[in-house]
Formats: structure tokens, C-alpha cells, sequence
């Protein structure tokens, strides 16, 4: 039974109610902490790989250790005072100077015509030889902002 995820049918599906839920319980908020966190990601790994068992070919797939990867990542900048958006696979963070230096130690990359940092499970291959603008991969993956968090203390 789901108490967190009543509903999903799709890996999809279950990244977006993860990140909303991330968002309001992550242990830095207010109505967060770290007892419901551990809940929703046991519910969610158990999920993800009944999910993940379901293998058809016209979606995108994910293996256990892409999600494990992308789990850590969005909990790592979850807490960061920065815009964060889910574009498919893809992670970008808007509005984060003050977190360059974090966000690249944790192996994303700028993006310099867009402005914005960016990671990605595994190594990337540029397969365009055009520049593809945000908003047309918006359009082909779909998108989610996660947050735009202001904690009320300064950055360490």
C-alpha cells in the first residue's frame, strides 16, 4: 500500500510526486524532517523498482544506480538558495553564482548561453550541431521546477 505515492503508474510519474514532496518535507523545511524523508524514499525505492520491472520501450528507462545518483543530487540542492528545474533527465540550477564552486564539485557543468548549471547521469555526448534553446527542451522533455528556497541563514 502507498502512502506517499497513491496513483503512480510510471517512472515519470514517480520523479515528479518525489520532487514534490522533497520540496515540502526535505529535513531543511520548517514542515520537514528526517523520519518522513526516509519514508518517502523507501516507498519510493520500492516503487521505482517494481516501476522500473515494467520495461516499455516507448518511454525513457533508468536504472537503479542513475536513480540512486539523481535521489542524492536533488537532496544535496534541495536546501540551496537557487532555482531548481527538472527537464527531463536533466537537472539545471538558475540564479546560483554563489554556488558554482558546490555545484561543480558535484559534477555539473555550465551552461554558458543559457545561463545555468547543469547535470546529468553519466557522460554526455552534444549530438546537435545547432544551439537548441531551453524552451524547445522544455517542450520535447517536459519540465518540473523544484524549488526557489530561501534559507533564512548564510551561505557556509
Amino acid at each position: 500500500m502507498n502512502k506517499w505515492f497513491t496513483g503512480v503508474t510510471t517512472v515519470e510519474e514517480l520523479r515528479k510526486k518525489y520532487r514534490e514532496l522533497l520540496k515540502k518535507y526535505h529535513p531543511d523545511n520548517e514542515s520537514g524532517s528526517v523520519e518522513i524523508t526516509q519514508e518517502i524514499n523507501a516507498e519510493y525505492d520500492r516503487l521505482f523498482a517494481d516501476l522500473s520491472h515494467d520495461n516499455n520501450s516507448d518511454k525513457e528507462t533508468y536504472t537503479q544506480e542513475e536513480n540512486e545518483e539523481f535521489k542524492a543530487i536533488l537532496n544535496e540542492i534541495i536546501g540551496y538558495n537557487i532555482t531548481i528545474e527538472v527537464i527531463g533527465s536533466w537537472v539545471w540550477c538558475f540564479d546560483c553564482f554563489a554556488y558554482k564552486d558546490r555545484l561543480k564539485a558535484l559534477g555539473f557543468r555550465y551552461a554558458p548561453k543559457k545561463k545555468a548549471w547543469t547535470w546529468h547521469y553519466g557522460e554526455y555526448k552534444r549530438y546537435h550541431k545547432s544551439e537548441i534553446s531551453l524552451d524547445d527542451i522544455r517542450i520535447k522533455y517536459g519540465s518540473q521546477k523544484v524549488s526557489n528556497y530561501h534559507k533564512q541563514y548564510a551561505i557556509s
